[in-house]
């Protein structure tokens, strides 16, 4: 009875992150940006 559990949950992960992927690059693109206009700029930065 483990298994199909197993299965399920793999599979559901499997659908669920990739469509994550494109959010946490875009977050860390973000606060990579924001990180340098502080260390040129100074200041709050973007955000």
């Amino acid at each position: 009875m483990r298994k199909p559990a197993l299965g399920l949950f793999l599979m559901a992960a499997a659908l669920v992150l990739p469509a994550c992927a494109p959010l946490l690059v875009g977050g860390a693109v973000a606060v990579v940006a924001d990180e340098a206009i502080e260390q040129e700029k100074g200041g709050d930065g973007l955000f």
